[in-house]
C-alpha cells in the first residue's frame, strides 16, 4: 500500500529522528533479498527527542529487491544501490536502538552533510505542488 504525499510528509514531521548514518554491513553478498536488518552509526542528528544521539548504534528493516520485485507496502532499496551504500539519511521512529523507517522516508547520500537533504519544506512543495493536481 502506497502511503500519499501528505502521509510522508506527515511522517517527516512526526518522526522522533531525522539522522545521518554510516552504515555497517557485512563483507561479501547479501545472504538473501528480502526484509533484512540494517545497522548504522549515528554521524548527525537533524531532530531527535533525546533518545538517539550522536555515535549511538541503530537497527531497521529495509526490504533489499531487485527491479521488478519490488514489495507492495514496505519501505524498500535496490540491491545494487545497497551494496553500493556507505551513508544514509533517514526518518526513523520506535525504541532506540531497534527503530523502523517512518514511511518511506530516506535516501541514500555519498557523505554526511551540514545541512538534511530530506527536509520538511520539500514535501510541503510537493504537496502544494501535487495536490492542486489531485496527486497528493
Amino acid at each position: 500500500m502506497a502511503i500519499s504525499l501528505s502521509g510522508r510528509l506527515h511522517w517527516r514531521r512526526m518522526a522522533p529522528f531525522h539522522v545521518q548514518l554510516e552504515l555497517h554491513k557485512a563483507s561479501g553478498p547479501l545472504r538473501s533479498l528480502d526484509r533484512i536488518e540494517v545497522q548504522g552509526r549515528v554521524v548527525r542528528v537533524f531532530r531527535s527527542d533525546g533518545r538517539l544521539g550522536l555515535g549511538d548504534n541503530v537497527t531497521f528493516k529495509l526490504w533489499v529487491c531487485r527491479p521488478g520485485d519490488e514489495p507492495t507496502g514496505p519501505a524498500y532499496i535496490y540491491e545494487d544501490e545497497f551494496v553500493r551504500a556507505t551513508h544514509m539519511e533517514i526518518y526513523l521512529d520506535g525504541d532506540p536502538p531497534k527503530c523502523k523507517v517512518a514511511a518511506y522516508e530516506f535516501s541514500v547520500i555519498d557523505a554526511p552533510s551540514d545541512q538534511p537533504t530530506l527536509t520538511v519544506k520539500e514535501l510541503e512543495d510537493m504537496v502544494a505542488r501535487f495536490g492542486r493536481l489531485g496527486m497528493g
